[in-house]
């Protein structure tokens, strides 16, 4: 048997109803002062791969109100040459408060540190991204003068794992801290 195989029907009348996956909301954590735990088993049709703990030195998940329609995240399989296989999670999104002593504090420690995110969607799905190695930076962009005004960000990482649905004991710990 291989170690990796499809085990489920996926089709189309497995959900009925709206879907508006429109990231709403984003909760970033500094890196380091986040540990998560993953169980296999998670419900009782026997789906596996949940966030089912968090557990922090101290961290805090810091809320951010992204601009309207301005985020996107992304999970996506890279293979390279030699056969290897991993994946790059990806997270943009804007900021439209006025740039001032604040955000600019923010947007320094937004280039320059390293985050396990977490966005949360419109239809309610709860994902952890950078879960194996923390979010960091790849373009930060401060723009003024056009449509585009603010703050945007890019966040990624390679990781060894697709993103992560929160339970609903870490969606607890995500909105209390």
């Amino acid at each position: 048997m291989a170690i990796c195989s499809l085990s489920r029907n996926l089709l189309r009348t497995d959900s009925c109803g709206y879907s508006l996956p429109v990231v709403k909301d984003i909760y970033l954590a500094n890196y380091a002062d986040v540990t998560t735990t993953v169980t296999g088993d998670t419900s009782e049709t026997g789906c596996t791969g949940e966030v089912i703990n968090i557990t922090s030195t101290g961290a805090t998940f810091y809320h951010i109100e992204p601009a309207k329609d301005s985020v996107t995240f992304s999970d996506e399989l890279v293979v390279e040459d030699s056969g290897n296989k991993y994946r790059t999670h990806t997270l943009t999104f804007n900021l439209s408060n006025k740039y001032d002593s604040c955000l600019h504090m923010d947007f320094d420690a937004l280039s320059l540190g390293r985050y396990f995110a977490v966005v949360v969607t419109a239809d309610g799905t709860w994902l952890g991204l950078g879960r194996l190695t923390g979010l960091e930076a790849s373009t930060a962009t401060l723009s003024g003068g056009s449509d585009q005004n603010g703050v945007s960000i890019t966040l990624a990482a390679n990781v060894a794992e697709s993103a992560m649905p929160l339970s609903e004991a870490s969606i607890a710990i995500v909105r209390g801290n």
